[in-house]
């Protein structure tokens, strides 16, 4: 299948909280942020790779590996913000219609998890993004994301699609229904993005201090993949420890 209206989109920004210059952190001899653009390499859907950054360190890295760095502003609040920005300077002839949008620390997302994503939205004008089932453990932690989704089967299956409802950072929904652990990797239709970004925070979005609700409350469409990975996000000295020991088993 071609991908020729394609792009792969990486935020990246050296600041963070919890992890400092975690971009820059080296594992297994390659910095963080090399991982993610040699994943989205290996998803092979030969389509430009864009890191968006505010550091000139991470351009260079992406340069190294072949692929294209571009430096946004420092103040960008969200990575749909800065990989935007990244876009438009990229291409301000709106060639690219399609966007693949991974996150800057997420290092393992897989080769078959980018292509669905690609396909849901190379048919569909929508956002697309996948969530996996929630361990007994992730349910009541807020930092796992949970989202509520509209499937025809009543229980859906890996590779299943169906519509996102909501998305909380508490169990949803109620009772013995399955918990969806939402995984922050997005397809977007460019002229979604084109929208979204012109929108203001919206209240649900402050409220639980999640993007994606903006989406839903403007009444855009935001279709849900089943899935059965479960990449690794680098937040903290236990997740790097974690992904070191995945690199390892193989």
């Amino acid at each position: 299948m071609s991908y020729k209206n394609f792009a792969i989109l990486i935020p990246s920004r050296i600041g963070s909280t919890r992890l400092k210059n975690k971009a820059l952190i080296e594992i297994d001899k390659k910095p963080l942020i090399e991982h993610v653009i040699r994943g989205a390499i290996k998803s092979n859907l030969k389509v430009p790779i864009i890191v968006a950054t505010d550091t000139q360190d991470i351009v260079n890295i992406a340069e190294r590996c072949g692929q294209i760095g571009i430096l946004t502003r420092k103040d960008h609040k969200s990575g749909s913000d800065r990989i935007y920005e990244a876009l438009e300077k990229f291409d301000p002839q709106k060639k690219i219609k399609k966007i693949i949008h991974l996150q800057g620390d997420l290092p393992n997302v897989s080769k078959k998890l980018i292509v669905s994503l690609a396909d849901i939205i190379k048919r569909n004008r929508c956002i697309a993004t996948p969530v996996v089932q929630a361990d007994k453990n992730e349910i009541l932690d807020e930092n796992i994301v949970k989202c509520a989704a509209s499937f025809k089967n009543p229980k859906p299956k890996i590779g299943e699609i169906g519509n996102a409802l909501y998305f909380s950072r508490c169990p949803i929904p109620w009772g013995d229904s399955i918990k969806w652990h939402h995984l922050g990797i997005y397809g977007w239709d460019r002229s979604i993005i084109e929208k979204y970004i012109k929108l203001k925070p919206s209240n649900l979005e402050m409220s639980e201090k999640l993007e994606q609700l903006r989406a839903l409350e403007a009444g855009i469409n935001i279709k849900i993949l089943i899935t059965n990975e479960k990449p690794i996000g680098i937040d903290t000295i236990s997740d790097l420890k974690k992904f070191k020991k995945s690199i390892n088993a193989y």
